[in-house]
């Protein structure tokens, strides 16, 4: 087995990839991370963030946002997966936004599983992008990659979450899902990864040839 090295990991890889645009953008503002990510479920980012900026055009609060009316609102985000769940989603949680926490998006992750929609996944990344706190967020390509480096030994993304929780440094907590997605989409991918260009070959435990 080789030492899998996560300081280098991570000194490596966020000096490797440009900054990720959609987490850069709502940092600190967490209604639209929650929104975002809501709109990216299935989605590829390249296709989420000109929606999520057009759609915050016309309402970037949940008071603005529960003034569309339904229909104007599928309009908007038309071109993405499943835009009529969503929706529905999206106005049902920014009206529970106004009732119940004043308009404010909640900082817990108990309080952010409670609404529709919302699985670990989008609380973790409103919890590290838009309140910035330590948070671990798990997509597929965090779980992929965290189990090919040799870091983890999971089978599902809830899994390597926690795995995660007990050996990564908490300072990197937020930045594991940034590098990772980054990675994920431009080298270690999931059928072909491209080993021989891979700039942390070194501290892989599953080389493809």
């Amino acid at each position: 087995m080789k030492k899998v090295d996560i300081e280098k990991i991570v000194e490596i890889l966020d000096n490797y990839y440009p900054m990720h645009v959609m987490e850069d953008t709502y940092t600190g503002q967490p209604y639209k991370a929650l929104v975002s990510c809501l709109l990216s479920l299935r989605t590829r980012d390249e296709i989420t963030f000109p929606v999520a900026e057009k759609l915050f055009q016309a309402a970037d609060n949940p008071c603005k946002m529960i003034n569309l009316s339904y229909e104007e609102l599928c309009e908007k985000i038309k071109s993405i997966n499943y835009y009529k769940t969503k929706a529905e989603n999206i106005q049902t949680i920014s009206r529970i936004l106004l009732e119940k926490y004043n308009g404010e998006v909640p900082s817990t992750m108990e309080e952010l599983l409670a609404f529709r929609g919302v699985g670990r996944k989008t609380a973790n990344i409103v919890l590290s992008v838009g309140f910035q706190k330590p948070a671990i967020a798990v997509d597929t390509h965090v779980h992929r990659i965290s189990n090919r480096l040799g870091l983890v030994s999971t089978k599902t993304p809830e899994e390597t979450e926690f795995a995660l929780r007990e050996i990564l440094p908490k300072k990197y907590w937020r930045k594991w899902n940034q590098i990772m997605v980054l990675h994920g989409k431009n080298t270690c991918k999931p059928i072909t990864p491209l080993c021989k260009t891979c700039p942390i070959i070194e501290y892989c435990n599953q080389v493809f040839s």
